[in-house]
């Protein structure tokens, strides 16, 4: 069956082609990037030691409107391949995850949407990493810890389609006007598991799964405000997210999010930290991220991170990345503080 779809979007994608060069347009888009991660972790946690891990993504767009079917139409697809010894799972056990890439090995779809715009209001439906539009924060993504993306209060307390196992859903956006807009998410409440879907190409969707939901304010695209809950088990929350740049070289930015403690092993988190653009291809950051548990056995957890970044040109770069971890907490031992350190080499093409 997987032969016979990749032959069929192969050929599809072929006379697309073809249609499109009769046109004298190009509607397809095509984009690589590998991230690759060296490290060590050198005092504390599980054990000292290192290692490597990487991922690579193949993106694929159509523009339906370069090719002369109808505006505002736009598919994306985009595959991905993670491997590599887990630096969480083998040297750290901590709860907030030091490296984003962090995911195991496998070979996937990572994406496969419709995107439509009217006017001001767009939609997109299909497979999705709700982190792709929800939850982000521009100077908090300049930060290798996952926690600086997605909160670690909605990470491990519900089922939340993002990497590395993105799900099915509805997302809807309302440009309000220039400075306020409005989305929602609509999602099946779980993700089907590697385990019994190892490429993310066979989904099942189950009453019993519930529907997770998320709605998200933005003022100027730097203050956010959302709030999400899981039907399933009536878990909810709540998240703040703001960047502030302070002058042209300078910005803070800021995160919190809480869910109620009945519910919740991990009920709120805070992430505080500024980035500074040293000059035009060096930027360099300190931030911190607070994970508060009440778990028994377990401290509340704190992950310090410096950053220094290289960009060699509009494709490479080089960013070396310390990390400090106290009272690493996602093992059911209790590790000693943690030091590691980390070399992220970023390739687009």
């Amino acid at each position: 069956m997987l032969k016979k779809t990749t032959s069929f979007i192969f050929v599809a994608a072929v006379s697309l082609a073809a249609y499109a060069q009769t046109e004298g347009q190009n509607p397809f888009s095509f984009e690589g990037s590998y991230i690759g991660d060296t490290y060590y972790n050198m005092s504390g946690g599980l054990k000292t030691g290192g290692g490597f891990m990487g991922m690579g993504n193949i993106k694929v767009g159509f523009d339906t409107g370069k090719a002369s079917w109808w505006k505002g139409g736009s598919l994306f697809i985009n595959g991905a391949s993670i491997h590599g010894t887990s630096l969480t799972e083998k040297y750290l056990g901590d709860l907030q995850v030091a490296s984003n890439i962090d995911a195991g090995e496998h070979a996937y779809l990572h994406e496969l949407w419709f995107r439509q715009e009217f006017g001001s209001v767009s939609f997109v439906i299909g497979l999705q990493d709700l982190n792709a539009e929800f939850m982000v924060s521009e100077g908090a993504g300049e930060f290798i810890n996952s926690s600086f993306g997605v909160p670690p209060v909605i990470a491990t307390g519900i089922p939340v389609p993002i990497f590395p196992l993105t799900g099915l859903g509805l997302t809807v956006r309302w440009d309000i006007n220039a400075r306020w807009a409005f989305q929602a998410a609509f999602f099946d409440g779980d993700q089907t598991d590697f385990d019994r879907n190892p490429h993310n190409i066979h989904w099942s969707i189950c009453k019993d799964d519930g529907m997770l939901t998320m709605g998200e304010v933005h003022f100027d695209n730097r203050f956010k405000l959302g709030a999400y809950y899981r039907s399933a088990n009536g878990n909810y929350g709540f998240y703040a997210l703001a960047d502030q740049p302070l002058n042209k070289r300078l910005s803070l930015f800021g995160q919190l999010a809480f869910a109620p403690k009945s519910k919740n092993e991990n009920n709120y988190s805070l992430g505080l930290g500024v980035n500074y653009a040293i000059a035009e291809r060096h930027a360099a950051g300190f931030a911190a991220t607070h994970a508060g548990l009440h778990r028994a056995g377990h401290k509340h957890e704190t992950t310090l991170e410096l950053y220094y970044k290289y960009t060699l040109n509009n494709n490479i770069s080089l960013q070396p990345d310390i990390q400090y971890i106290i009272n690493p907490s996602g093992s059911e031992t209790k590790p000693d503080n943690a030091l590691v350190g980390m070399l992220r080499l970023h390739i687009n093409f």
